[in-house]
């Protein structure tokens, strides 16, 4: 009986931090705020600096495997990266908790091996950039500068999207 409440409150928290709604999504920020140098590790435990954006525009997805939302725009995230070549680079940032067991896994079953999973189990980088809900994805532009934040699912690759993006190249 115990374990019963545990798992439904335990589910109940989980699916109200993730969320595919139309309203408050894409969130421009006004007055663009200059980002700090920060680092991140992948699920190896090789580090990466970011402290530019190398005259790209970076899109920082933070997401989880238990997230429904976050695995449907994973796939369109790839694409989108690949429709703007050299000008765009996405991190995928897990925060699941025991990312290094629970990302090869979800990896190895969706067929996205190839895909490079940054840890956040600890959400010091979503931390860092206010991140509470899954997905989010924080848009950095050329000038290493946080202009955009985008909460829930959304379709990368609408002409809406697609524009936003080409805004900041």
């Amino acid at each position: 009986m115990h374990i019963n409440k545990i798992v439904f409150l335990s589910f109940l928290f989980f699916s109200n931090l993730s969320y595919s709604d139309n309203n408050n999504q894409q969130l421009l920020i006004k007055d663009p705020k200059k980002v700090e140098i920060f680092s991140m590790r992948d699920i190896n435990d090789s580090e990466k600096t970011i402290s530019s954006s190398e005259n790209k525009i970076l899109l920082l997805n933070f997401w989880a495997t238990w997230c429904a939302p976050c695995i449907k725009e994973i796939p369109e995230l790839i694409e989108l990266k690949k429709k703007f070549k050299n000008n765009v680079e996405v991190y995928f940032l897990s925060v699941d908790s025991n990312v290094k067991k629970t990302v090869p896994k979800f990896l190895k079953k969706n067929k996205l091996e190839s895909l490079i999973v940054f840890n956040d189990e600890k959400l010091e980088v979503s931390g860092k950039f206010g991140v509470k809900v899954m997905p989010t994805t924080v848009i950095i532009n050329k000038d290493f500068e946080e202009v955009a934040k985008v909460k829930g699912y959304v379709d990368w690759l609408s002409s809406e999207y697609i524009d936003l993006i080409k805004k900041f190249l």
